[in-house]
């Protein structure tokens, strides 16, 4: 384990395994990857055609989840050892960034 005269507690943290905040950082990690409109690995999960006409409202959605503020947000972001704050600023900046 690494040791840091600065953040030792926090690292210590980090180092440990924890199924239930990785569990909350994966349930960010899809809902991020919905409000871009990408699929598992990165692939475009809107190629199927018979998803396309859901893209607008179904992205819009997901990017709303990141960008207004709810305390199911702040409470996931929480679980998954984020700021919420942090993650909304991130957000909106990637968000602004493809469109």
């Amino acid at each position: 384990m690494v040791q840091s005269s600065v953040f030792p507690k926090a690292v210590e943290s980090y180092d440990r395994k924890d199924p239930i905040r990785d569990l909350w950082r994966n349930v960010l990690i899809v809902a991020f990857e919905d409000a871009i409109g990408k699929g598992i690995n990165g692939g475009n999960l809107w190629a199927n055609k018979n998803y396309r006409s859901y893209l607008p409202t179904t992205t819009s959605s997901a990017q709303n989840y990141f960008l207004e503020p709810s305390r199911d947000f702040a409470l996931v972001c929480q679980l998954a050892g984020f700021d919420h704050e942090y993650v909304r600023m991130k957000a909106r900046k990637k968000f602004k960034c493809l469109e």
